[in-house]
């Protein structure tokens, strides 16, 4: 086939398919696929000016999406970040909540620094009672909760067990378990 057949061919594909002929029908008739009849419709009708000849784009966004990452950075622990910040969880969905949580954070204390700035603030006392910071944190308003005591049974049961065993020193070297 010449390519002037081959255009007349097209030309023909093109007028019947634009008087309301069903793709699937001249593919068949011409033995080509529905695709490049739709092809060849879509180049016709963008040569004559109906459609534009590239597809339109959508307007760039001001803003670049923030893409985080995730990654495994030791043993059981997982790092989300991004290029501002990270953080870290033991599973990567806890890792992503941190960094999803403190991401929103920063980002309404930036859009509210404006606002914050012209309210004015009360004077803070010099001193606030700060919380006892060790072993134990005591919170106040809330009842201490009580030291771990055993059952009198199970302290019998462990000096039996201590007692009918032999003594194994531990690798490390320390004294577990000797009273």
């Amino acid at each position: 086939m010449t390519t002037h057949d081959q255009t007349a061919r097209n030309a023909e594909i093109v007028q019947r398919r634009l008087n309301g002929e069903a793709t699937g029908a001249l593919a068949l008739e011409y033995g080509m696929s529905p695709t490049r009849i739709g092809q060849l419709v879509r180049r016709h009708r963008e040569k004559a000016g109906e459609i534009p000849a590239k597809p339109r784009t959508k307007a760039t966004k001001a803003e670049t999406a923030i893409r985080p990452r995730l990654r495994k950075v030791e043993l059981g622990l997982w790092e989300c970040f991004d290029a501002a910040m990270s953080r870290r969880g033991e599973t990567p969905r806890e890792a992503y909540d941190r960094w999803l949580r403190a991401s929103l954070i920063e980002l309404f204390d930036k859009q509210l620094a404006p606002h914050a700035a012209k309210a004015s603030k009360a004077p803070e006392p010099a001193e606030l009672e700060q919380p006892y910071r060790g072993p134990v944190t005591v919170v106040p308003g809330v009842r201490p909760g009580q030291a771990l005591r055993l059952p009198q049974s199970l302290l019998l049961n462990g000096a039996r067990a201590r007692a009918a065993q032999p003594y194994t020193p531990s690798l490390s070297g320390g004294r577990r378990g000797d009273t």
